[in-house]
């Protein structure tokens, strides 16, 4: 609803069914309210229109729900295994649960939006998003023949802040987008404060993708070996960082986590007679990436047929040597093969800063194509991924998912050309 141009009211409501849950639980029901003050168009604003060009205020609440991806995950399901001695045979491949409902999430966010000049214009949004009876999966006893089922099961709170900026001279207009958002685990099942899966760890208090890891501590210069930091709790409550070079020494401890502190774009957009220019940077800083990949690459020399990472050129080689690489030995054991061990190493920076895409352009005279009864003609170049900046370059940070880098293909560098002619 909007009224004078200054006063708008907004609401939704739905009720949502899906047969991925249990019929009991198969509906949910979702709804919002919005509301905004063109504050710009009141009376008392009049005096300062002429540099102060656009005031808004606006806050919005509302709840929206997420599925489990699986499409029969609240069946208990049974499958053909690969049989018994020569004899077919059925096994148990999943736990039922009919309790299973919708992930809900709680959304509220305020905005402010002002302008100057009609030209330098200004957003910044605060938002929340707490996210209620989380789908995850929980560990339970191996007793079941199973080590985890899906749950829902414990609540996340994220907040940030958001600021845009777009500035328009003449024909040059600029877009600058930044981003900050922050989690951490508000509860699991009300007994566990913390939940281990695979390299993270879902702790009570802590961002929700915690990476859980032996921490290592260098390579040991006189021998080539890895070494770790105990990490035994004293009196205290506080980690003793002796070190070793057994790994099985070694304690397990939240390290770093996979959200990072900023990000967001610049894009602008430049015109002068028959040309134009237009690129997008993209950039993050801040967040953290566990490389799953090195669990197969990092071997040392114990798989000597299998891909060795380029950055084994700086592997120790005599003693003395000042490096992070171990020593790398064709037929070692596999025992002391740092593949096998979950490692502090292994976590990355994701802050990188990306030419996303740039696009030049020509766009003939109206004068010429008006004589050959042609609306527009119009030759450009379009290139993407051109150029990227990484704080860790062994793989793309784009090619990140939940924290893990995995042997995904990385963003392609593409160049496009292009000729647009409309009658």
């Amino acid at each position: 609803y909007d009224y004078k141009n200054k006063y708008y009211l907004g609401a939704s409501f739905r009720v949502d069914g899906s047969s991925r849950l249990h019929r009991d639980n198969r509906w949910g029901t979702f709804w919002s309210v919005s509301g905004a003050w063109r504050t710009i168009e009141e009376e008392f604003m009049q005096p300062v229109k002429d540099w102060l060009t656009d005031l808004r205020i606006r806050a919005s609440y509302g709840v929206n729900g997420t599925l489990p991806s699986d499409y029969f995950g609240y069946m208990g399901l049974s499958s053909i295994s690969g049989g018994y001695l020569e004899q077919p045979g059925i096994q148990m491949s999943q736990i039922a649960n009919p309790n299973l409902k919708w992930e809900t999430n709680y959304n509220m966010n305020i905005g402010l939006d002002f302008g100057f000049w009609d030209r330098l214009n200004f957003t910044i949004e605060y938002y929340t998003r707490t996210t209620k009876n989380l789908l995850m999966d929980c560990p339970v006893s191996m007793t079941t023949g199973f080590s985890s089922y899906l749950m829902n099961i414990g609540e996340v709170k994220n907040k940030g802040i958001e600021l845009t900026i777009k500035i328009k001279d003449f024909n040059w207009n600029t877009t600058f987008n930044l981003g900050h958002n922050s989690n951490k685990v508000v509860k699991l099942d009300g007994e566990q404060t913390q939940i281990v899966s695979g390299t993270q760890i879902h702790k009570v208090g802590s961002s929700y993708r915690t990476f859980y890891v032996q921490e290592f501590a260098g390579i040991n210069p006189e021998t080539g070996n890895p070494l770790f930091y105990t990490n035994e709790l004293d009196e205290n409550g506080n980690y003793i960082k002796e070190i070793t070079e057994n790994s099985k020494n070694a304690q397990f401890i939240p390290y770093k986590h996979a959200e990072p502190t900023v990000n967001g774009g610049i894009s602008n957009s430049l015109r002068y007679k028959w040309l134009d220019l237009n690129f997008l940077f993209s950039y993050q800083f801040g967040g953290y990436s566990y490389d799953t990949w090195a669990q197969k690459t990092e071997h040392g020399g114990y798989d000597s047929y299998a891909n060795i990472p380029t950055y084994y050129r700086d592997s120790w080689k005599k003693p003395g040597d000042q490096t992070n690489i171990e020593v790398y030995m064709p037929g070692k054991s596999s025992s002391v093969s740092m593949h096998k061990i979950t490692s502090s190493r292994r976590i990355h920076s994701t802050d990188y800063f990306r030419l996303k895409n740039i696009t030049f352009g020509i766009t003939l005279p109206k004068e010429w194509t008006n004589k050959i009864n042609i609306g527009n003609v119009r030759f450009y170049a379009s290139a993407s991924n051109l150029w990227t900046w990484a704080a860790y370059d062994n793989y793309d940070p784009e090619a990140v998912s939940a924290g893990s880098a995995t042997q995904t293909t990385p963003p392609l560098k593409t160049v496009t050309f292009g000729l647009n002619i409309n009658f």
